[in-house]
């Protein structure tokens, strides 16, 4: 059956409602359409201000400084994040300090950790401290101001501290990369801990699922070619886009 233009674009906002980000090859098997349709649909409600268009597809109307809420983020490609989390958890080393960003997708290492001896993670998540609690793998957690929405110390007070400290290894969440861009999130003081974590790391990696790629976020907290990208899955026009800017281990 012929599906309207007007059932198909509520089809696209319906699964924007959703997921927060579309992609054309997951919208063709629901709308029955071909994907320069699609394409033309994207236009459109883009020109109306619905939604913006990425590479690949379409995501909400975001502004650059709004933080989706910690429920929305942690519902979303779960199974991509556990890959991702148990990808960069073998990256660990017995004996190490590591240190840990706020995120949904970090909170997926966790359970791996115990694999390693005698670690020392520090965090500036509170969600992600309780939950090393819990795996018993010996936490630090330096004092600051409770971000609301993401559940992250932000502030001077976890700057002076951290700035004191050297790390191993630095695992980042990141709410958007993108080859302009690099990587990005929407609170500048968030990015400047995560900007002096790289600093005062050996190695440090940004653990994202693939649907962030080409997302734009107000704060840059790093070029790509700074820090290596752990991601699900990517198509092959992105990963070779991608890595002629960064170094890609992709957890399949």
């Amino acid at each position: 059956m012929k599906v309207l233009t007007e059932e198909r674009q509520q089809i696209i906002l319906e699964q924007l409602k959703i997921h927060n980000i579309v992609k054309l090859h997951d919208l063709i098997p629901l709308t029955g359409a071909s994907e320069s349709t699609l394409r033309r649909d994207l236009q459109d409600l883009e020109n109306c201000h619905k939604l913006l268009r990425i590479h690949g597809g379409a995501q909400n109307v975001i502004s650059l400084h709004e933080e989706p809420a910690l429920s929305q983020k942690a519902a979303v490609h779960i199974n991509e994040k556990k890959l991702i989390g148990q990808t960069a958890a073998s990256l660990v080393r017995n004996h190490e300090v590591i240190f840990l960003d706020s995120g949904t997708t970090i909170q997926f290492m966790i359970p791996y950790l115990i694999e390693h001896n005698d670690l020392l993670v520090i965090t500036n998540s509170v969600d992600n401290a309780s939950m090393l609690a819990d795996y018993n793998v010996n936490t630090f957690l330096p004092g600051g101001k409770l971000k609301s929405s993401t559940k992250a110390l932000i502030g001077a007070n976890i700057i002076q501290t951290l700035e004191k400290y050297h790390f191993d290894r630095a695992f980042l969440g990141t709410n958007g990369f993108s080859i302009d861009a690099g990587y990005t999130t929407p609170d500048p003081e968030e990015a400047a801990i995560k900007s002096l974590a790289i600093t005062q790391s050996n190695q440090s990696y940004v653990l994202s699922d693939s649907s962030k790629f080409s997302q734009v976020s107000f704060s840059r907290f790093a070029t790509l070619d700074e820090v290596p990208l752990i991601t699900s899955r990517l198509s092959e026009k992105e990963a070779n886009a991608l890595k002629k800017f960064t170094k890609i281990t992709e957890a399949i």
